[in-house]
C-alpha cells in the first residue's frame, strides 16, 4: 500500500516532533548534568532583626533564610513532561523536591559546607555556602535513605549519617559515595557529633537511652549513660554537640534538660528543667555552644532558642512562633560554627535560618 501525500506529510511531522523532543531532552540533560543545582539564600532582612531590642545592647542579629535548594529542578522536570505530552497535577517528590521538607539536624564544617539531615525528604543535602552548589544524598550503598536524622563531617570531608528508620549509621565520602557502616546494632540512632581533636564520633540512640562512642572508622569504643533520671542517665536522648574543649552536650529530651559530660564521659553539669518559667525547657531538641561558652538550646514547643551560661542561668532567648524572618515553627537542630554563626533548623517552616552572635564589644 502506497502512502498518500497527506499520510507522508503526517509521518514526516511526527518524525520531526520526535527528533525535536529527543534533541531538546538531550540538550537539557547535558546542560543540567554539567551545571550543579544552586541554593537560594534570602538575605533581604539581613541585620534588620536583632535581640534583645533597645535599650539593651544587641547580642543576636538575623542573617539569612534558606528553603530553596535548587532553582531549576522542578522547572526542568515540568518542561520535560510538557514536551512528552504528560500532564501532572503534582510534580513534587520529596526526595527530588527543590525545597527543604523537614530539616532536622545541621552541621557546618571549616570549609563552610552546610550539611542538612532532611528527614521529611529522606535525604541529606550538602550546600557549599561559598558557591551555593548543592549535593543531595539519597542513598548509602544499597540502602535508600528513609529518615536521616543526624549528620556530621570530619576534617577529611567524610560524611557521617544516622538514619533512624534504617537503624544504621553510615560513612560516606565527600561526594556522598558509600564507604562503610558503623558496627553494632542500634534501636533508633538519632544524632551525631564529632570531637575534632580525638576524632571520636558520638551517636545518640534514643530508644537505647544511651550515647555510643565510635572511632572515626565506625568501630564501637564504648557508651555513656543508661535509662533513668539521675545525673548521667537519659530518658530519650536526641541532639548532640561537642565543643572546642571536647565537652559533650546531650539533649536529654524527656528529662527536660541538657547534660554536659567531660571528654572521659563523666557528667559535669546540666542545663534546664521542666517547668513554666522562662528558663525551663518544655521540648528541648538541638543544642550547641558558641565561642563564649554559652549553651544554646532549641525549645521546640515554645518556638524559641534559649541561651544559658554553663551553670544553667538563662541569659537570653530569641525567636517566637510564626513564619516571618526570625520566627520559628517547631524548630529542631542547631549548630554554631567557628565564626559564631548560629544555624537553626526551622523544621515546620521548611527552612534553615542563620543568625550572628554579636560580640560584647559591638564589633
Amino acid at each position: 500500500m502506497r502512502l498518500r501525500n497527506s499520510d507522508k506529510a503526517g509521518g514526516d511531522v511526527t518524525k520531526i516532533k520526535q527528533s525535536l523532543f529527543f534533541f531538546l531532552t538531550l540538550t537539557l540533560a547535558l546542560t543540567y548534568s554539567c551545571a550543579p543545582s544552586k541554593a537560594y539564600v534570602d538575605k533581604s532582612a539581613m541585620g534588620q532583626i536583632i535581640w534583645p531590642g533597645p535599650p539593651e545592647a544587641p547580642r543576636i542579629k538575623f542573617l539569612w533564610s534558606l528553603s530553596q535548594i535548587s532553582t531549576d529542578l522542578e522547572g526542568r522536570r515540568g518542561f520535560l513532561d510538557l514536551l512528552a505530552g504528560n500532564v501532572r497535577d503534582d510534580v513534587t517528590d520529596p526526595k527530588t523536591s527543590n525545597v527543604l521538607m523537614r530539616p532536622f539536624a545541621l552541621f557546618v564544617d571549616a570549609r563552610e559546607k552546610l550539611y542538612i539531615a532532611d528527614s521529611g525528604a529522606g535525604r541529606v543535602t550538602v550546600i557549599d555556602m561559598k558557591t551555593f552548589d548543592v549535593l543531595n544524598i539519597l542513598d548509602a550503598g544499597k540502602d535508600e535513605l528513609l529518615s536521616p536524622t543526624g549528620v556530621a563531617a570530619d576534617g577529611a570531608g567524610r560524611i557521617f549519617v544516622a538514619d533512624s528508620a534504617l537503624k544504621k549509621v553510615f560513612i560516606l565520602d565527600e561526594k556522598g559515595r558509600f564507604l562503610a557502616a558503623f558496627e553494632g546494632d542500634f534501636q533508633r540512632p538519632a544524632c551525631i557529633a564529632i570531637d575534632a581533636k580525638t576524632r571520636k564520633v558520638y551517636v545518640s540512640d534514643t530508644l537505647e537511652h544511651t550515647i555510643f562512642i565510635y572511632s572515626s572508622e565506625g568501630k564501637r569504643l564504648g557508651r555513656i549513660g543508661r535509662w533513668g533520671s539521675q545525673p548521667g542517665e537519659f530518658n530519650f536522648p536526641t541532639h548532640l554537640f561537642v565543643d572546642a574543649g571536647g565537652l559533650i552536650y546531650v539533649t536529654d529530651a524527656m528529662n527536660f534538660r541538657v547534660q554536659i559530660f567531660s571528654p572521659e564521659g563523666k557528667v559535669i553539669g546540666s542545663v534546664g528543667s521542666l517547668g513554666d518559667s522562662p528558663g525551663s525547657l518544655d521540648k528541648p531538641k538541638g543544642v550547641a555552644v558558641d565561642g563564649e561558652g554559652h549553651v544554646y538550646v532549641v525549645d521546640a514547643i515554645r518556638d524559641t532558642v534559649k541561651i544559658f551560661d554553663r551553670e544553667g542561668r538563662l541569659l537570653l532567648f530569641f525567636g517566637e512562633k510564626g513564619n516571618n524572618y526570625g520566627d520559628f515553627w517547631l524548630p529542631s537542630g542547631i549548630f554554631i560554627d567557628n565564626k559564631n554563626v548560629i544555624y537553626v533548623a526551622d523544621t515546620y517552616n521548611m527552612r534553615v535560618q542563620a543568625f550572628q552572635l554579636i560580640e560584647e564589644s559591638g564589633k
